[in-house]
């Protein structure tokens, strides 16, 4: 029912004729203020023919069904107060209850109906009954439907129920006679003929039913339906239902209005019945008479919906027929400049009615007519329309439909414009440029200059501007408050929209936004977090295709340490649920952010919102699963075993069991108790019988790889060498991994190796591009075998002779070439990048805090801060954590958005902010090939804040040291690398060494010795390995050469990993591996300049990239 200004009473009800006598009078005259149907401030202009136009003459004053007694209407109201509640048991009780009213109203349904107290009740009554109970209700409206479909009240009866009966009709072509109940089968007609009954009673008022304010809405409710079109529909919704409409429902019933969004089936006496009315309401009128409906407040929306159903139901052919709605509109063909229909069209476009006809018209309208408006009513007036707050709607159809080669030249066009289209807050046009643009596959270069002109060049003013978060303060509001404040200005919700399409665009226009988001403080980017309309912004940068690791790993960290105050907040808890989706591949901020809520969930639960937020972050798995939570964080779904699955792996281990017992070792080989060499020789035989073929297929495959797979297998079809791929529980179930009691001898084993080859990934296959390594080698796989061989420790000289040599000359060989050339420079082998992170801020700390070493950090005077890029690993911070610094003690250094690499200026004020905070930095991390683009720090630049700090550097080369192998790539990208401290280097990422093989490189290796190395009667290591060399330093004391490497690292057994790079690099040589590298970088910007070429692809990296990624 609609909502009223007044209160109801009977007072109001006595007035009822004077009063809809008043609103029809009013109705027909030109109107100043908003229309109670479609919201629309009627202008003057061309509309004023039609304001007053009437087609047909009305049915007459409408009869008085007489009015409800006092005691009835009090019946009436509690009755819908009970269904309004709906608190019945059960569904019997409230078909009970139904019954009940029904037989009360039994002979006032049509006083009810048109009461203004009562017809709530109607309308809920409707929503609730029986098929059997509309149907005997519309039996009891028929014959007044047209009296009913004018009334204030009775109309929006009316609608409900044809709304409710619709499904009804497809329901009883589709069951036959035979399957209805004996209720349904002696009903005295079907909704077909029901509603056929309704569509001849309009017959002859069609055009009159047209302009009546309440009659048409119920008009166009019998239209759609009998179309068969859904009511709830995005095309209609608009058409059908006044804004003012109240919206009466049923709270248990609110699921059943899912019927009316799909599309019915109705039957052909339907399509004929709509045929008769169309025809009625468009054959009998003139051109002159349909035109002047245009801009008539009223019959405009029975107009569009006539054109959706003529084009819906005939297509577009249907533009010939010269009865048609659409040719009497625009009768001219073409509808050329200079024409009536031109004039027509033009004069519309700036009507805030007629506007919406034309949009129909403009979206309908076949290709030919179509582009004859655009090119000579519309192409040459974009600017003007787009300035235009009604007109600039109709260039948004327009837009959608153009080709290409005019969306290019529309957007040049309104590039000049998009400064006043800022200022007048006409961003829907932008907007809609920015969404056809990336459709279309327009350069969208020229709009992202002319918004980044209008909106200012300062990322921050720029995005404030765009967001008017500087319109209202409105935090220390209520919400309440906030809400009515924000809800007064529609145009921030548009400019929220705009940016939300920029950031579906990636490129340019997506970095504008990310730029402005980027730039703001905490305080402001907190402020951004809870405004109601540009948090959608914030969360859409968060989840939006196009965003890049390198924007999230900048901006999470900052939001993480946020995480309770937004979680808390109604506005903002909703980004803190985008914080799941935005930490993707970031499974240590996710992690870090479920620390910060578990930490405050007394806060939380206290909060709507945070219970929310607890709810979605699923913390209560956090707090009592927490290894299935992390599985899932990091994107793998815990395993858990079915029942069926447990009680197999019962009977199978009792049947083992039994068997063993039976049978003890009988069978089996006798146990080895020292190593044979003929076993060896022939299991390794054996073995590379399995692995040769698995290395080989890789080369097989490559002929096949642009096809798009592998070839052919004997016996099947088409497969890939890479891997032969199954989810973890089917592989589970196919490797079956079983650790028997009794050995399976070497039969067993090779088909235990046969099964792990089938089912792993094959490295040495083209289609294997994990960024962070690659495949091995020929030598690389002989020395992982000679080192299997050796299974020695490199812990004391005394172990491991030759291959403590080997290492001691590989690392100072390989230190060298980063230009450590001292007489103690040199290297040791570890575990891999983050433990030679780790290890150089242990040296660092204990070289320039000794006391540290055994006093520790904590009863230190000193609060130690090291730095390190905002592109770096997690191995700083993870280090930071295990040494006892804490994460808070790693300060990122920002990047340069352009490039990626570290900016000196702001590590130098930052290592300035900490001193002036009584801080003690000591270390910065600069990466040579950072992992989010590969960026090199400039490693000189650094180095001189360092010295002047007397800072310790470290140069992470995990992944892009290897380019010193290369002179040229070296000086472009290494320049300054002799002046570090220590240095990482990871051989078996980009060399091609088998995993693992890293060094740690130092300038000093006797740093590494006095830092790690345990007073006497700790060790178990000799002095006497630890020789003397020629030669006297300037004290006079001779330099001593370290051979017990676990003397210079933190682990105390180590693999001789050096043997790997050393027989590998004695293979291939400094020039194999210079070519192999320089081909590489070559190949990667080869790719670069695909990528760039390539329309639907967006290049991230600069070309060539800073490294291979």
């Amino acid at each position: 029912m609609p909502k009223e200004h007044k209160k109801r009473g009977r007072r109001e009800e006595k007035k009822r004729k004077r009063e809809q006598e008043e609103d029809r009078s009013e109705l027909k005259r030109h109107k100043s203020e908003d229309d109670p149907d479609t919201g629309i401030i009627v202008d003057s202009g061309y509309q004023d023919d039609g304001a007053d136009y009437i087609p047909n003459a009305g049915p007459g004053e409408l009869p008085f069904y007489g009015l409800l007694d006092e005691e009835e209407q009090e019946y009436f109201k509690r009755a819908d107060s009970m269904l309004e509640l709906d608190q019945f048991n059960d569904a019997e009780e409230r078909a009970l209850f139904l019954a009940n009213v029904y037989k009360e109203a039994n002979g006032k349904e049509l006083k009810i109906a048109n009461s203004q107290s009562c017809s709530r009740l109607m309308e809920r009554l409707i929503l609730m009954s029986t098929p059997k109970q509309l149907k005997a209700l519309f039996q009891k409206f028929s014959g007044h439907f047209l009296h009913l479909a004018q009334h204030r009240f009775a109309s929006h009866c009316c609608e409900t129920l044809f709304t409710r009966l619709a499904p009804i009709v497809s329901e009883e072509i589709t069951t036959s006679a035979e399957s209805l109940s004996g209720d349904e089968a002696n009903a005295i007609a079907t909704a077909e003929e029901l509603f056929l009954t309704v569509s001849r009673e309009f017959e002859g008022y069609l055009g009159y039913l047209m302009t009546d304010q309440f009659a048409s809405h119920t008009l166009r409710v019998l239209l759609i339906i009998l179309s068969g079109r859904p009511i709830v529909d995005a095309h209609t919704t608009s058409l059908l239902q006044s804004r003012k409409k109240e919206n009466i429902t049923v709270n248990s019933l609110e699921s059943s209005r899912s019927a009316n969004t799909s599309i019915c089936t109705v039957p052909d006496s339907f399509q004929q019945a709509l045929d008769n009315m169309m025809k009625s309401m468009v054959v009998n009128l003139d051109t002159t008479s349909i035109r002047a409906l245009a801009p008539h407040p009223v019959a405009n929306p029975i107009l569009q919906l006539l054109l959706n159903l003529e084009f819906g139901r005939s297509g577009k052919s249907k533009a010939k027929d010269a009865n048609s709605l659409f040719r009497k509109l625009l009768s001219d063909d073409p509808p050329e400049e200079g024409t009536d229909s031109a004039s027509f069209f033009n004069a519309m476009l700036y009507d805030p009615i007629g506007s919406r006809l034309c949009e129909v018209l403009i979206t309908n309208s076949p290709g030919r007519t179509f582009k004859i408006l655009y090119q000579t009513l519309i192409s040459e007036k974009l600017q003007s329309l787009a300035k235009s707050e009604t007109a600039s709607y109709v260039l948004i159809k327009a837009l959608e439909r153009l080709s290409k080669e005019d969306l290019e030249q529309a957007m040049h066009k309104l590039c000049s414009q998009i400064e006043v289209l800022v200022e007048r807050s006409r961003t829907s046009v932008v907007k809609c440029l920015v969404e056809r643009c990336a459709v279309r596959g327009v350069d969208i270069g020229p709009l992202a200059i002319a918004l980044k002109e209008a909106y200012g060049q300062n990322p921050t003013e720029r995005l404030h501007k765009m967001l008017k978060m500087g319109t209202s303060n409105s935090e220390s509001m209520s919400e309440d408050r906030r809400k009515q404040i924000e809800g007064f200005d529609p145009s921030k919700a548009h400019t929220s929209l705009l940016a939300q399409s920029m950031l579906d665009s990636p490129g340019t226009l997506q970095d504008l936004i990310i730029d402005g988001i980027l730039s703001l403080d905490n305080t402001n980017l907190q402020r951004l977090a809870k405004d109601r309309s540009a948090t959608h912004v914030l969360q859409k940068s968060l989840t939006c295709a196009g965003n890049t690791i390198r924007y999230r790993r900048m901006i999470m960290p900052r939001l993480a340490s946020m995480t309770v105050d937004l979680a808390t907040d109604p506005v903002a808890s909703h980004v803190v649920d985008a914080f799941w989706k935005g930490t993707d591949s970031l499974p240590f901020i996710r992690e870090k952010i479920a620390e910060h809520l578990i930490q405050n969930e007394a806060v939380l639960r206290e909060s709507v919102s945070g219970r929310a937020v607890w709810r979605n972050w699923q913390m209560d798995t956090y707090k009592t699963k927490r290894f299935d939570w992390m599985a899932e964080a990091k994107g793998r779904v815990p395993r858990t075993k079915t029942g069926i699955e447990l009680a197999r792996e019962r009977f199978a281990s009792q049947k083992q069991d039994s068997k063993s017992k039976s049978s003890g070792t009988k069978g089996r080989g006798k146990p080895t108790s020292f190593p044979n060499p003929t076993e060896a020789n022939a299991l390794l035989n054996a073995v590379q019988e399995l692995l040769i073929p698995f290395i080989r297929a890789a080369d097989e495959d490559a002929t096949a790889k642009e096809t798009g797979h592998g070839l052919s297998k004997s016996g099947g079809g088409p497969r890939t060498a890479l891997v032969e791929y199954h989810k973890p529980q089917k592989l589970t179930q196919l490797l079956d991994p079983q650790l028997p009691d009794i050995g399976i001898g070497k039969d067993g084993f090779l088909r235990l190796v046969e099964t792990v080859l089938q089912y792993s990934v094959n490295t040495w296959d083209q289609g294997f591009m994990q960024k962070l390594y690659a495949s091995t080698d020929a030598p690389g796989v002989a020395s992982e075998l000679i080192l299997s061989v050796f299974n020695t420790n490199l812990d004391v000289y005394d172990a491991s002779p030759a291959l403590t040599i080997i290492e001691k000359a590989t690392a100072k060989a390989l230190a060298s070439l980063f230009g450590l050339t001292g007489p103690h420079a040199g290297g040791i082998s570890v575990q891999g990048g983050s433990a030679s992170n780790t290890t150089s801020i242990v040296i660092a700390r204990n070289t320039l805090h000794p006391s540290t070493k055994t006093s520790g950090i904590h009863s230190s005077p000193h609060s130690f801060i090291l730095f390190t890029s905002a592109h770096a690993r997690y191995s700083i911070e993870q280090a930071a954590q295990i040494l006892g610094f804490g994460s808070s003690a790693v300060w990122s250094v920002p990047t340069s958005p352009k490039t990626g690499q570290m900016d000196p200026s702001a590590l130098s004020s930052l290592i300035s902010k900490a001193e002036s905070e009584h801080k003690s930095p000591f270390y910065v991390n600069a990466t040579a090939g950072t992992a989010v683009l590969g960026s090199y720090d400039p490693i000189r630049a650094i180095s001189k804040i360092c010295r002047e700090k007397k800072l310790w550097l470290h140069v992470d080369a995990s992944w892009g040291g290897p380019a010193i192998f290369s002179p040229s790539l070296a000086k472009e990208k290494l320049d300054g690398s002799h002046l570090a401290d220590s240095i990482a280097i990871n051989p078996h990422q980009m060399m091609g060494v088998p995993v693992t093989c890293s060094f740690l490189l130092g300038a000093d290796l006797r740093q590494f010795q006095k830092a790690n190395t345990l007073p006497a009667s700790h060790s178990l290591h000799s002095d006497e390995a630890n020789e003397e060399t020629d030669g006297g330093d300037e004290e006079g004391r001779q330099p001593t050469e370290i051979y017990d490497l676990a003397d210079l690292n933190l682990q105390g057994s180590g693999r001789g990993d050096a043997l790997k790079l050393y027989l590998s690099w004695a293979y291939h040589g400094k020039s194999g591996y210079r070519s192999q590298i320089e081909h590489a970088f070559s190949t990667a910007a080869n790719l670069a300049t695909l990528v760039a070429e390539e329309k639907d692809l967006v290049l991230v990296s600069e070309n060539p990239p800073p490294c291979l990624q």
